[in-house]
């Protein structure tokens, strides 16, 4: 068995590295490829940074950055490939250093933003955004940075029990796309994604209402439905809280506002599969009123 390896490099970094694996069956040396990967990878990162002062102009950094930042996600070694996001922020921040107040400085600026967003940083990736609406609110990058803001904290929801702030951040900055860039080619994009957001919060309040019916807290339960109906009559929960809060009142003995609830889940959910169900219970709330007058 025998293994070499040479690695050339020039001037640029990186030029060419070779492993001669002939001998050596992969499937019962996983171990030594192992280790020649974590031998060899060090040199090959560091022979093939690129100096952040070897690039000439300011666009050419420019464009370096947003090159590294279009960059996929390879195969393996993972390590060589994808965007390497220590160059990225070096370039963007020797940008703005050279040229303060340059149109590519400003530029640099929403690049931070979208490296932090790339990596999956979205915390600091709407601190970016947001300050780079602050400072340029009338730059023609606008309406992307705030659909970005938005996708950041999109891209933060979490299951229904848990905080809906960002759903409900997420929602403020779609709807302001929509309503302030009404040529944006994120117009629908943003449409589609107020709609999902406000199907998660009225899922949210549902979640919570199941949770006090349950537990027979009927009052509680008919809170939090009656807000999916009075808020959220445009989604995809309405009719489910609708029927919820007809059984709410029916558990609370209100037989009125029980009936008047399940009559328009089956007169306006003629297909939903609560409408059968609406049936059912207001046949058995009318049944509890013949049994109670006939005593009486």
């Amino acid at each position: 068995m025998y293994l070499n390896f040479r690695i050339s490099v020039n001037s640029s970094g990186l030029d060419t590295y070779f492993i001669n694996l002939n001998n050596i069956n992969p499937m019962s040396n996983k171990s030594l490829l192992i280790l020649i990967f974590f031998i060899i990878s060090p040199i090959v990162l560091s022979c093939g940074k690129k100096k952040v002062e070897d690039i000439g102009s300011t666009e050419e950094l420019y464009q370096d950055a947003v090159k590294q930042l279009n960059e996929k996600k390879g195969g393996f070694p993972w390590v060589f490939t994808g965007t390497d996001y220590d160059t990225v922020f070096k370039e963007l921040k020797e940008i703005q250093l050279r040229e303060p107040y340059s149109p590519y400085a400003i530029l640099a600026e929403l690049r931070s933003a979208d490296a932090y967003f790339k990596r999956e940083e979205y915390e600091q990736a709407v601190i970016e955004y947001e300050e780079f609406l602050k400072r340029h609110p009338g730059h023609d990058e606008s309406s992307y940075a705030t659909y970005r803001l938005a996708l950041s904290y999109y891209r933060q929801i979490k299951s229904p029990d848990r905080d809906p702030t960002s759903t409900r951040e997420a929602i403020k900055w779609f709807e302001y796309v929509v309503n302030n860039y009404p040529d944006s080619p994120y117009l629908e994009q943003a449409r589609t994604k107020i709609i999902e957001c406000r199907n998660r919060l009225a899922k949210r309040e549902i979640h919570i209402g199941n949770y006090y019916l349950k537990r027979k807290n009927f009052k509680a339960a008919a809170d939090r439905y009656d807000v999916v109906v009075n808020e959220y009559s445009d989604t995809k929960h309405f009719d489910d809280a609708l029927f919820l809060l007809g059984s709410s009142y029916f558990g609370m003995g209100d037989n009125d506002l029980a009936r008047a609830t399940l009559k328009r889940v089956i007169e306006e959910f003629p297909d939903s599969e609560y409408h059968g169900k609406a049936e059912r219970l207001l046949q058995k709330i009318e049944s509890n009123e013949v049994k109670e007058a006939t005593k009486g």
